[in-house]
C-alpha cells in the first residue's frame, strides 16, 4: 500500500477499541461496511477503508506514513467511547494522526464519531484526548448504534456522516489539485520547500530544548508521587473497614497535588514529543524521497542527534504497566482516594505515551 500524492483520495483509516466493537456485537465493523456502501450508493465513486489494524500493512514506521496519507486526502476517522482512550494503540493514532494533520494544516481530516459515552466528552476533562476529541467536533451517533444495524436511526446516521465524507474529501481533493497546479507551473518553487524543511528543522530543535527539562521534570515528580504512595501505604495495618476508610481519606489529601503535578508534567511532555514525531518523520520522509545520498545522510544525521541522548526506555515503560496495576487495588478503597489518584493515572499514561513514542525513534529506518 504505497503512498502516493495524486490519486489515492477516498481512503478512510478507522481507529477503534476492539472491546468496543465485541460490546456491540460487530456494529463498528458493519459501520464501516455500511458507510461504503452509502458513498458508493451516493457518490458512484468507491471508499477505500482500512479497518484492521493487522490489515492496514504500514509496517512498523506507520507514523511517517501519515504525512503522505494526509497530502493524498486520506481521513482519519476514530470511533469513540471512553474506553477508546483507554487503549494504547488508540491514543497513538488519535495523537499521531492529530499531529500531522495540524503540521499540515489539514485538520479536518480527521472526523471523529462518538458512538457511546458522549456526555463525556467536554471540554474539561482531564484527559487531554478527550479534550482534543470535543474540540473536533464530533459527531454523536450514540442513539444509532443502540437502535442497532438497520433501524432508521442507523440509516441516517450513516447518511449523515456520507454527506460530511463527501464534503470533506471534496475539499481536500480541491486543496490537493492547487497544490499539484503550483508545482506543474514553470515557476521555480525549490526555496519553498527548503524553506518549509528548515522551518520544520527550527520547529524541533525547540521542541529537542524543551524534552530534557520536561524530562526531568515528570521523572521528578513521579518519583515525589511514589514515594509519597509507599509512605502513605506504610501507615495502613490489619485494622477495622471503618479505620481503613478513614486512613484512605487522609491518604487521598496526602496524594492529591503530587497526582496533579505528575499530570500537567506527564502530560506536557507527551504533547511535545508528539510534535516533535511529527516533525522528524515528515522531514525524514522529505529527504528521504529526494532519493540522494546526501539526503539520506541528512536523515540519518537528524535522527542520531535526536535519539543521542536516549538509552533504552524499555524497561522505564514495563515499570510504568507495574506501577499502573499496583494502582488498580488502591482505587478500590474508597471515592476520595480514587479522584485524588486519577491524575496520578493520567500522568503514568502520558509518560507511557511519551516513552513509547521517543523508543521507537531508535529504529526509525530512512529505508
Amino acid at each position: 500500500m504505497d503512498a502516493n500524492l495524486t490519486g489515492q483520495g477516498n481512503r478512510v483509516f478507522v481507529s477503534y477499541a476492539h472491546l468496543d466493537d465485541e460490546l456491540l456485537n460487530q456494529a463498528v465493523e458493519h459501520f464501516t461496511k455500511d458507510l461504503g456502501s452509502f458513498y458508493a450508493a451516493k457518490t458512484g465513486g468507491a471508499l477505500d477503508i482500512f479497518f484492521d489494524r493487522e490489515s492496514i500493512g504500514w509496517g512498523t514506521d506507520w507514523r511517517r506514513r501519515i504525512d503522505s496519507e494526509l497530502r493524498g486526502a486520506s481521513i482519519f476517522m476514530p470511533i469513540i467511547t471512553m474506553q477508546y482512550f483507554n487503549r494504547p494503540a488508540c491514543r497513538e493514532e488519535l495523537n499521531a494522526f492529530h499531529a500531522s494533520a495540524e503540521l499540515l494544516g489539514a485538520g479536518y481530516l480527521i472526523l471523529p464519531v462518538v458512538i457511546l459515552g458522549a456526555s463525556g466528552i467536554t471540554a474539561d476533562s482531564q484527559m487531554p484526548e478527550v479534550r482534543l476529541i470535543e474540540s473536533l467536533q464530533f459527531e454523536n451517533l450514540e442513539e444509532a448504534f443502540l437502535a442497532g444495524r438497520g433501524a432508521r436511526e442507523w440509516r441516517e446516521a450513516l447518511s449523515q456522516i456520507t454527506d460530511k465524507l463527501v464534503v470533506t474529501i471534496a475539499r481536500a481533493e480541491e486543496n490537493l489539485a492547487k497544490v499539484e497546479s503550483s508545482e506543474s507551473t514553470l515557476e521555480p518553487v525549490e526555496s519553498d520547500e527548503d524553506f518549509d524543511l528548515f522551518q520544520h528543522f527550527e520547529e524541533l530543535k525547540q521542541i529537542g530544548e524543551r524534552l530534557t527539562p520536561e524530562m526531568e521534570e515528570s521523572t521528578r515528580d513521579l518519583t515525589v508521587w511514589c514515594t509519597v504512595v509507599q509512605d502513605e501505604m506504610q501507615k495502613f495495618g490489619a485494622t477495622s473497614p471503618a479505620a481503613l476508610r478513614a486512613q484512605s481519606v487522609v491518604m487521598a489529601k496526602a496524594v492529591q497535588e503530587p497526582s496533579l503535578r505528575l499530570q500537567s508534567s506527564a502530560t506536557a511532555l507527551a504533547q511535545s514529543v508528539t510534535a516533535a514525531d511529527a516533525l522528524l518523520r515528515s522531514m525524514v520522509g522529505q529527504l528521504v524521497g529526494v532519493n540522494t545520498a546526501h539526503g539520506a545522510e541528512m536523515a540519518e544525521k537528524i535522527i542520531s542527534d535526536i535519539t543521542q541522548n536516549s538509552s533504552n526506555l524499555q524497561p522505564f515503560v514495563d515499570g510504568l504497566a507495574e506501577i499502573l496495576e499496583m494502582l488498580r487495588t488502591m482505587e478500590i478503597m474508597s471515592v476520595p482516594l480514587r479522584k485524588a489518584i486519577k491524575p496520578g493515572r493520567i500522568g503514568f499514561t502520558k509518560l507511557q505515551d511519551a516513552m513509547k513514542i521517543i523508543e521507537g525513534w531508535r529504529g526509525l529506518s530512512i529505508r
